[in-house]
């Protein structure tokens, strides 16, 4: 009797090979004559090739989509960022110890958007700082406005704290290269309930409930001092640097467009899916 030899055990290219000419309409016995092996193992292999390329059809679909989902999120960080840029406002530590942030940072660490956050970071903190200038000059110069004297101290310092906050909304407003608001239009004058008293308004900003006789010198006092301010060295370096958050803001809407816009964002980190 003949010795049966025992063929080696079937290689993934062989079996995918089987699986492709079966697809193309050559029968499983067919392929067994030609490649002299037996039928039941023709049959196996090709179910065995299916179900391999099944698996691996399925767990690229999961990864694109796992992949997909990656990049929408690295994108939507971006937008968050960027929505935090057009209200010029500043980039909060949570923003920045948020895992997407550092997720970012990894797939893009040689964006010039890092340097130019940096760059916003330190623009807000100096803003912040002259603001607080600002108010304190304020303080004290209004106090020692000697026209303001003749306002009851029950009205006084309500007054003072009106002053300042309208008069560093107008700084604001001015070195931005915006019009802000102005005396002829936007003070008013509204009656109150008790006789001989008006409430008074400057666009937003309620000034208090004040004797008719004192509103005039209100006005006059305002007015001075909207044009005082002008002249300022705090007022010339708050214009430069709302000058350089222009220009930072539009630099970092480029960068962050480039990731916004283009949907895939290139290298890797540590959660990317694959």
């Amino acid at each position: 009797m003949e010795k049966r030899i025992k063929k080696p055990p079937v290689k993934p290219e062989q079996r995918y090979e089987w699986l492709k000419r079966y697809e193309s309409g050559v029968s499983p016995p067919k392929i067994a004559v030609t490649d002299d092996f037996d039928v039941r193992t023709v049959r196996r292999q090709i179910e065995k090739a299916k179900q391999e390329r099944e698996i691996k059809e399925a767990r690229t679909t999961v990864l694109r989509s796992a992949l997909e989902r990656h990049y929408a999120d690295l994108c939507e960080f971006a937008e968050k960022i960027d929505s935090v840029i057009v209200g010029e406002g500043s980039i909060s530590q949570e923003l920045k110890h948020d895992r997407m942030w550092a997720a970012l940072r990894q797939h893009v660490p040689r964006y010039p958007l890092w340097n130019y956050l940096v760059t916003w970071d330190n623009i807000q903190q100096e803003l912040t700082t002259l603001e607080g200038d600002v108010k304190e000059r304020l303080e004290r110069e209004l106090d020692n406005d000697a026209r303001l004297n003749e306002i009851p101290d029950t009205n006084r310092s309500t007054i003072i704290y009106g002053f300042i906050a309208i008069l560093v909304f107008q700084i604001e407003q001015w070195s931005r290269g915006r019009p802000g608001i102005n005396i002829k239009d936007n003070f008013k004058i509204k009656p109150a309930k008790e006789k001989g008293f008006s409430n008074i308004e400057y666009g937003a900003f309620f000034m208090d409930n004040l004797g008719d006789h004192y509103i005039q010198t209100v006005n006059d006092v305002l007015t001075d001092w909207e044009s005082r301010v002008k002249k300022w060295e705090e007022y010339a370096a708050m214009e430069k640097l709302f000058t350089k958050v222009s220009k930072t803001k539009s630099k970092l809407q480029d960068e962050l467009a480039v990731i916004t816009l283009r949907r895939i964002v290139p290298g890797r980190c540590k959660y990317c899916p694959i």
